[in-house]
């Protein structure tokens, strides 16, 4: 790879197609008819931390949210009327227009948002643009939005809701078929527009955690359709915890910390005032200056491999407004990539395959709290062991895996931020195929620094992981405890 360029030929490689001539009459009369769905060719997967290199080279993106909730309703709402989605200027084109002039690298367009209107023609149920009067129910927001970004060389990551408020896919309702339209919406997006870079997850850790709605179900469901996929959700975590690039929610005051090393992506809505929450709305205003972007965001997250996903929300047309477009103009003409950045720094080993546990036991605590992995800003669960040390976890995985070798642990967190205090200083891992005889697998110190810590141990077959905790500074407090396998 040539380090130095804006876009990363790994991905540039993967999108060959997004990197031909630009034609301006693709977008100058938007379709009236569906676009046809391109199916991925099949790919080889590349290499984890080369996909994460790549990906923080793209350095800025556009975050655009557009659906039903730029027209009616509000956060939090579901089964609106969905009549009232009507763009009658849509032009996806005029977004990457904009976005190219900014020197945005790529793109996440919002999918389905907590609403669950898709903006897709999905064969799981009838909320979404094929059962609308707007283009005579044949339109495809997802189709002319990779259409437009990859005519002008931009790359386009898609974000999706697990949450589905209409649908009732949110804690405490989950059901079997529930998770079968999660999956079916999600083989949808990921089979039929061609590669997409990136999958913002939302409305998963923090609504009803990755233990209820299995992360290693919807991680091997990614990979296996699109191996080069980097998976992300909002976790409000700042360690790499069930995910390949962490994400900082800054309007939650989330960001980027001092010394972040991992591959991230830090959101920001590009209005101060009115909008519809991360949505266009009567009053938008109080916009960014170009300072703010370029000085503030961009000058500062770069260093800290973290890219800056700006939210510019089109409008009812289906149109950025004008003021928005003048800004990114503006931003282009006063901002280039820092190319004399060093690449991303070695991450060491990583989750590739998870293995999420049915159940777990403990000494003492509450033994659920390490594996619920539900997480939100200021609700963080956490195994508290009580009484002298050792104090163990016991984890059941349903099943003998063939393959374990990696365990991570997450310190105390609050407020999107880890804490030094509880942190575990020596640690013991076990396994065991019956439940009954353990064996050690690894032991060790570790740092009470406040990350994430990983422990890796030769390959092995067990269905059952016991971690000990052995020391600790203070009583110890462990966010989620998680294992898996490494490529």
């Amino acid at each position: 790879m040539v380090r130095r360029t804006a876009v990363s030929l790994v991905l540039a490689t993967q999108l060959a197609c997004a990197h031909r001539a630009r034609r301006p009459e693709v977008c100058a009369e938007p379709a009236t008819a569906r676009p046809a769905p391109t199916a991925p060719k099949a790919v080889r997967g590349r290499a984890l931390e080369q996909l994460q290199r790549d990906f923080v080279e793209l350095r800025f993106g556009m975050f655009i949210h557009f659906g039903i909730l730029t027209f009616t309703g509000k956060w939090g709402d579901g089964n609106l009327d969905l009549a009232r989605f009507n763009p009658t200027g849509f032009d996806p084109g005029q977004w990457a227009d904009a976005a190219v002039a900014a020197k945005m690298k790529y793109g996440v367009l919002t999918t389905r948002h907590h609403d669950g209107f898709a903006l897709w023609p999905t064969k799981a149920g009838k909320y979404n643009v094929a059962h609308l009067p707007w283009r005579q129910g044949q339109g495809d927001v997802v189709a002319e939005y990779v259409t437009a970004f990859r005519n002008r060389g931009l790359l386009p990551g898609l974000y999706y809701s697990i949450w589905d408020i209409t649908h009732g896919v949110a804690d405490g309702q989950l059901t079997p078929d529930k998770l079968a339209y999660v999956k079916t919406q999600l083989t949808e997006l990921l089979s039929n527009y061609g590669p997409i870079p990136v999958l913002v997850m939302d409305g998963w850790s923090w609504q009803m955690g990755h233990h209820a709605v299995a992360y290693e179900e919807i991680r091997n469901l990614v990979k296996s359709l699109q191996p080069n996929c980097l998976l992300t959700d909002h976790t409000h975590l700042a360690d790499p915890w069930d995910v390949d690039v962490v994400s900082f929610e800054e309007p939650k005051g989330a960001w980027s910390p001092v010394g972040n090393a991992y591959p991230g992506q830090q959101g920001q809505k590009v209005n101060a005032a009115g909008g519809n929450d991360w949505f266009w709305g009567p009053g938008m205003g109080d916009l960014m200056t170009v300072d703010d972007i370029v000085k503030r965001h961009l000058g500062d997250l770069e260093s800290k491999w973290t890219n800056f996903l700006l939210n510019c929300p089109p409008n009812r047309d289906g149109l950025l407004d004008p003021d928005i477009v003048k800004l990114l103009n503006d931003v282009g003409a006063a901002w280039s990539p820092d190319l004399a950045r060093p690449p991303l720094p070695a991450q060491g080993p990583q989750n590739e395959r998870p293995y999420t546990p049915v159940s777990a036991t403990a000494s003492s605590g509450n033994a659920k709290d390490a594996i619920d992995g539900k997480n939100d800003q200021g609700l963080y669960s956490m195994w508290q062991p009580t009484g002298a040390l050792p104090q163990s976890l016991t984890l059941d995985l349903g099943r003998v895996r063939p393959d374990l070798g990696w365990l991570a642990v997450l310190p105390r967190y609050h407020d999107e931020k880890s804490s030094t205090d509880g942190n575990v200083t020596w640690y013991r891992i076990l396994t065991s195929s019956d439940g009954d005889d353990f064996e050690e697998r690894a032991a060790g110190p570790w740092t009470a620094d406040g990350r994430m810590k990983v422990a890796t141990f030769a390959s092995t077959a067990a269905r059952y992981v016991r971690f000990e905790i052995r020391g600790a500074n203070g009583s110890p407090a462990v966010t989620e405890v998680t294992v898996g396998a490494q490529k």
